[in-house]
Parts: C-alpha cells; structure tokens; sequence
C-alpha cells in the first residue's frame, strides 16, 4: 500500500490572521519504505501527519491530494475515513499520555479499536492487545495498569500496539523517540525496522537527526510548511546540500558529533497569512514571519523569495525577491537559488616559495559559506602561508583565487577595499597585531576610518561601541582610551577580534587567535567566536596546533604536512577514522600514545616521493618515488599511496 500527497497545503483560520502550516508539500511512500520529516519545531511536521489521517481541526482549509493506496482523500466522507483508519492506515501521535484515557487501563484502549470494528469480544480483544503489548515489550503484569503507573518509554511501547492492532498497511510516527533512553530508543528502532520488512509504508515524523539518517530511505527537510531539501537519509548528516539542513545536523548531538553544538541564527514562529484595507480594492493578501518580540510592521516577509533568508549564511539580493523552485541536484532536490550551499572562497593551484624554499606546493582548497574550516599540522607545515594567501595578504605564486565568484587577484588590482572589506583577519601574535600607540577605540576604529572615510565622527563612535558590545567589552570613556599595555591578554584579543569584525566581513580567517591564552580565558574566546559566527553568519578559516580545540570547534578539517594538504574532511570522521598516517601521528601524539616522533630529516621537504616517508611505519618503494595524488574515499580526502582503514587509529 503506497501514500502519496500531492501538492497539500493547509491554512489554520484564524480572523483576519491565518497560520500557514503547509504549502504545496509533495511525499509518496512505496512499499516497504520508510520517509523521514525532519525540521524545527512550528514547521508542518504533525500537520502533515494529521492531514493523512483526515484528523485536521475545524479551522483548517486544504487544497491538494492525499492519496491512500489509490483513494482519494478529499472524496471520502467521515463514515470511509472511520473505516480505514487503524485498518489501513495508523498514526502514533506525540503527545503520549495525552493521547489514552487516564480512567481505562491500557489493555482496554489496545483492544478498543478490534470490538469498534466488531472483530471480537471484548475477552478475545483483550487477548489479542495482551499478545501485541508483550510483543511490543509491555508484559502482563502491566496490562491492566492506568497510564500514569506507567513510564514514558512504555506509554509509547503501548501507543505502537495500539496502531498495530489491525495491522495497517501504512504507518505515521509522530516523534517516536523523544524524551526516551537509548534503549527504549533502540528497540522502537528495531520496531520501524520489522515495519519496512513487512511491506508497511512508514511515515517517521522526529526531531532526531540519528534516527532519521539511520531508519529512512528518504528524508524531507520542512521550514515553515516548505520542503527545502529532500536527500536519501545516508546524506542527512554527512552532505547535506541545503543551508538549513547543515544548521539543523549541526545543532544535533550525536555520539560521534565532534564539535560543540551549533544553532541557527535567529527564531522563528508562525507563518502568517492575512489582507489589510476596509474597502475590496485596498485589501491584498501577504504573508509575513512572525518572530519573537517582532511587531506587524517590522514582521513583515516579502512576497516572493527565500522563507528562510533572514536567518541563512549566504542570503543575497535574489533571495529576497525571486520565487524559489524545489530543483534537483543529483539525488537531492533543494530549494535554494544558490544551489545549496555555495562556496564562499575557492583556491586552485595555488603555490608559494619563499625563495628557493618552497612554502606551500599547488593546492586546492574550497571553504563553503557558513562552515567553521580548521587547519591544523606541524610548526613550518605551511598553515599561515595558506592563511594568508586566502585572506589576501599575500600573493602566491601560481595558481587562481575566487571568493564570491570572483578573482581575487583581479577584484584586488581594481577594488583592493571593497575585497578586504569582507575578509577579516585575526593574527598569530595578538600582542604584536596591534600598534602600541593606539588606544583601544584607535584601535578598533581604524579599520572604518581607512575604509569608510566619509563616516562621521558620530557613526564610527556607534559602531565601536557595537562590535564591543559583541565581543562582550565595554564602551565605557575609560576603557577606550587604555592602551594595549594595560590590558590582559584577553581583553587584547577580543580588541583584535573587534577589529576584525567591524566591518562585517563574511570571512574570518584567525590564526592561532587562543595560543597565547589561559585555558578559561580560551574557553570563554571560543565560545565567542562560535556565538558570533551563527549569529553573523560568518564563515571561518582557524588554524591551530590543538587537535582537541579543532575538534571541538571545526565542522572541516584539512591537514597539512611540509607545504601540502594531505587530508580534508568533516571532523568527525577524520578524528574517529583517519586515513593518512601523519593525521593518526598527530591524533595518536593528542591522545599521549606516542612518546617521540621526531627522525633526522624527517622534517625535509622533498619535491618527489611524500613528505611523511622517513616517519611512516608503512611506507613502502612507491612512497619514495611519486608524490601521492589527492583521492576522495569515502566523504574524505587524502593524499596517501596506502590510506589506512578505521582499524589503525590506535596503531603505534
């Protein structure tokens, strides 16, 4: 039996205002399959559910199709729904005490449904609900207890056999595992799994990301009533192509998450629709978002573009007044006029030498908008050459530069300020970075003064109080007018974060920025940095020598080795699994398994053969002869002849 909506939208009335919970959402679910909704709260998700089983409320108005197994939905009447309902179709709602009659026990709610249709007795009903529960892992002695004597986790064992009593062909799960141990987790799981081999198409409504990506055979991201990515389940966590689905997997905590829990800029509630004017010819209809502590007048949404632009990382013109179509992208379809998430800055070769000495071998290097990119390697391995090469700092020697869609070698010789306008740079050496003669509003108010020179006194007085006030420093007369002597070093370098930040780049590029820093001073610049890059938007280059910082912090890894990247991919699976070698050294040397690494010569740049041969205790001929070729494996990359598999990491 297959479910197929077409097109669905509901509206909730409400007056003058009406809620927006849906709009032209497209699902269908085969047999034996299992679809995934995933998405913030307030974004459709149990609406959807509620309209398959004809249960929306009175206020709500629908136009579309919802298909069960060939019947048409919107012609079936209450009597036909009533039938097919638990029969052949089912839903587990949320909410689980809320949804038994807290004065019947729960062998009694099961077996309802079976004497509704007049399959049973009530004692042959009973019979029956009792062997589903114990199948569902609720055993006798629980059977005629209430619902408040019982825990969630078995409330939800109780709500399943409820739907299953009939044995529906199609299967709603509204958030199945919320606010359930692992194992409760584990075995609803297992249960899904028994669904799908049984043929029974399966609609997994849930907030956990893990789930979704282990259970679904397909997964639609919802906003606001909008699917804006649909994606096989494999690529939910792993290579999302929707900027939203990339702030949703990295606000979610999972056992082999690396970094700190992300979030999305801003909130956002309800979708509202409604008209203004007494008379006809004044009245129109629109839309707006309605925001915490938002007024009418300020909610308002433009009538066509991107819903979710006031929140994402690479919004542009376009996205605020261009309609935006669902287009497939390779197995995905993305709602984005970017075509998912767009690369930010782009390098292509790029080289430097230092003389005779080379510094840094042709490299290719892509940072997308939004993403936390850490770079991590050896003292002399090349990280700052890199860094400063893409911050436009320095020029290399061959290769192409393109940040925005643009050359940057070009966009410099023409506009050199309107491109350092949007690349911020935090140095290695706080102290240093900052002129000694500067007061800390000279300083910070520097970089406006050579770039926006026609800004009143006035206006740069106001916006140095503002990046202050983000990097959580006063604007008090007397904290302006101090010198960087007499700061600590780090209230110095939140003053270079200031300045890096005022004028409102999209790039930051901070080497080292917390090296020279206490642990709770570290700590507490960090977590900085993290708030403002969701709250800004900012996308990051951060080199550091701290496995354990960049694995908290990083979204990306790459790491280098004597002037060459020789690994790049998402941080969790190259510190869980790494496949150069010299990443497990670093790793291993991180976690105290290795108690000397250093060889003779070990630290030569050679132009043939890789870089890491007198150090790797796998190396064979080849290694020595030709330099290794970067190769994508898996959702990594990585320059190695003889890549490692998962099973070497603790490896010696």
């Amino acid at each position: 039996m297959n479910l197929n909506i077409k097109n669905l939208s509901v509206i909730y009335q409400n007056g003058s205002h009406s809620i927006q919970a849906l709009e032209e959402v497209s699902i269908d679910i085969g047999h034996g399959k299992c679809v995934a909704l995933v998405g913030e709260s307030g974004s459709g998700k149990t609406t959807l559910g509620k309209a398959c089983m004809g249960l929306l409320p009175s206020n709500a108005s629908w136009k579309g199709r919802v298909n069960i197994n060939g019947q048409q939905l919107e012609n079936l009447d209450e009597s036909v729904l009533n039938e097919m309902r638990w029969d052949k179709i089912a839903m587990v709602f949320q909410n689980r005490a809320g949804n038994l009659n807290p004065v019947h026990c729960i062998v009694d709610q099961v077996a309802e449904p079976l004497i509704q249709r007049g399959f049973s007795s009530r004692k042959q009903a009973n019979i029956k609900a009792g062997k589903i529960l114990e199948q569902m892992g609720v055993y006798r002695e629980y059977l005629y207890r209430y619902p408040h004597q019982l825990s969630g986790g078995q409330l939800q064992r109780v709500l399943l056999a409820m739907a299953m009593i009939l044995d529906p062909e199609i299967i709603i799960l509204d958030e199945p595992t919320s606010s359930l141990d692992a194992l409760s987790k584990l075995f609803i799981s297992e249960i899904i799994d028994q669904f799908k081999s049984k043929g029974k198409a399966v609609l997994l409504i849930t907030h956990d990301l893990e789930i979704a990506a282990g259970l679904a055979d397909t997964v639609h991201v919802l906003y606001l009533g909008r699917i804006l990515e649909t994606l096989p389940a494999s690529d939910l966590l792993l290579k999302p192509l929707h900027p939203y689905t990339l702030a949703l997997g990295r606000s979610y905590p999972t056992m082999t998450t690396a970094r700190d829990l992300g979030g999305i800029k801003g909130d956002v509630f309800y979708r509202l629709v409604h008209q203004h004017g007494r008379h006809d010819q004044d009245k129109y209809r629109h839309t707006h978002i309605q925001v915490p502590d938002s007024s009418h007048k300020d909610g308002h949404a433009p009538p066509f573009g991107c819903l979710f632009q006031s929140r994402c990382t690479q919004a542009i013109n376009r996205c605020q007044n261009e309609n935006v179509p669902l287009e497939k992208i390779g197995d995905h379809m993305v709602r984005c006029l970017r075509s998912g998430i767009a690369d930010i800055l782009s390098l292509k070769g790029v080289s430097k030498s230092y003389g005779n000495v080379p510094a840094l071998y042709p490299t290719d290097l892509i940072l997308k908008c939004g993403e936390l990119f850490c770079l991590i390697g050896e003292t002399g391995s090349g990280k700052t050459t890199l860094a400063m090469i893409l911050a436009g700092m320095l020029k290399q020697d061959s290769g192409e530069k393109t940040f925005e869609g643009r050359d940057m070698d070009q966009w410099a010789k023409q506009e050199y300020q309107s491109l350092a306008r949007r690349i911020g740079v935090i140095y290695q050496n706080p102290a240093e970075s900052i002129s000694p003669r500067f007061s800390v509003f000279e300083a910070v108010a520097e970089p406006l003064k050579i770039h926006k020179k026609a800004m009143s006194r006035e206006s740069i007085q106001n916006g140095v109080s503002r990046v202050l006030a983000r990097v959580r420093l006063s604007a008090d007369p007397s904290f302006l007018k101090r010198y960087p002597h007499e700061l600590n070093m780090g209230a110095i370098q939140r003053v270079c974060m200031a300045r890096a930040l005022i004028l409102e780049p999209a790039l930051l590029v901070a080497d080292e920025p917390t090296s020279s820093l206490d642990p709770s001073v570290q700590a507490k610049v960090l977590k900085l940095l993290l708030d403002l890059q969701i709250e800004l938007g900012l996308s990051m280059f951060f080199i550091t020598h701290n496995i354990g910082l960049a694995r908290k912090i990083g979204d990306r890894i790459g790491v280098m080795l004597a002037g060459r990247l020789v690994e790049v991919g998402p941080a969790d699976k190259i510190l869980s699994g790494p496949r150069h070698p010299y990443t497990q050294l670093l790793i291993n040397s991180a976690r105290g398994l290795v108690k000397n690494t250093f060889k003779p010569g070990s630290k030569e740049i050679k132009p043939v053969g890789c870089p890491f041969v007198s150090r790797c205790p796998r190396h064979k001929d080849l290694c020595r002869e030709k330099s290794p070729e970067m190769v994508d494996l898996d959702y990594c990359r990585v320059r190695c002849h003889f890549p490692l598999t998962v099973d070497h990491l603790y490896e010696n």
